[in-house]
């Protein structure tokens, strides 16, 4: 394989997958016929060239979806988010507590439901609509357990409900969302271990992960050029994190204020990408 070949090779993933598989040999020889006798690497123009050509036909895969559609899928990322940041808190008050960090507790209990969260979660994008709800059910009733009054039914067995209810639609989550469902739940692993002091000699880690949603929101409005439903998912997290905190009763009026900025820029981010969404879509 020659230097511009390899070089238009590396260009052409910007474009998707099946694009490349129907027209990419086709570019690439006419891209190689094309190109200046003696130049050993594709020009700067011809590489703006493809990497905006790729992302115009990324942007345009949802619109062949209505904006109902693509605002559901956004909804059920939220929500699959929200629950991605339970699990990850289990699996981490769970592992401070064999780590001997914090104090003994229902360890088997916070494993086995951050397991069941994680089955629910993936079913939502891997398994038939009917597992996805039987899973959702029975974790609901996990985390449901003990009962401590109708509170109970909030947080965890609600968003199970919801994520059971929005995946029965006809259109799945794409695939490639999944890396932030890795991002969310192992960066708050990280930030747990760090904030209880498990090794001091990554403490200067922790700012960054600490403002773990701050990072995605950014990167999520880059990617909202291609694709806003990731946008409207993290902002739906955010906000419903601490929506439900608020309503089950554990906010303190002692956070002050501030304790609703992430509700309100949360919010906000979503309803402005749902006008982008519009744009990306078809009615």
């Amino acid at each position: 394989m020659t230097g511009p070949e390899r070089g238009y090779r590396r260009l052409l993933r910007a474009y998707p997958v099946w694009y490349r598989r129907e027209r990419g040999e086709e570019m690439l020889d006419t891209l190689l016929a094309a190109l200046p006798h003696g130049r050993t690497w594709p020009s700067l123009r011809d590489s703006g060239a493809l990497i905006l050509g790729g992302l115009r036909v990324r942007a345009g895969q949802n619109r062949r979806l209505t904006t109902a559609t693509n605002l559901r899928l956004a909804v059920l990322f939220g929500v699959a988010l929200w629950l991605s940041g339970r699990i990850s808190g289990d699996l981490g008050f769970a592992a401070l507590q064999w780590l001997h960090s914090v104090p003994a507790g229902r360890s088997g209990y916070l494993l086995f439901s951050a397991l069941v969260l994680l089955a629910a979660v993936g079913a939502a994008w891997l398994a038939p609509r009917p597992v996805v709800v039987a899973i959702c059910l029975a974790a609901a009733a996990v985390c449901a357990y003990p009962w401590q009054g109708p509170w109970s039914l909030l947080g965890q067995p609600a968003m199970l409900a919801a994520l059971a209810l929005l995946a029965l639609g006809r259109e799945r989550m794409p695939r490639s969302w999944l890396w932030l469902v890795g991002i969310v739940i192992a960066g708050h692993i990280l930030t747990l271990l760090i904030s209880f002091g498990y090794d001091g000699r990554f403490l200067l880690s922790g700012t960054p992960l600490n403002n773990l949603p701050l990072v995605l929101v950014a990167a999520v409005v880059l990617w909202a050029v291609v694709d806003a439903r990731p946008a409207i998912a993290v902002g739906i997290w955010v906000a419903l994190g601490r929506a439900i905190v608020f309503a089950t009763n554990w906010y303190d009026t002692s956070f002050g204020h501030v304790f609703f900025l992430p509700l309100a820029w949360g919010t906000l981010l979503a309803l402005l990408m749902v006008l982008r969404l519009r744009r990306q879509a078809v009615l």
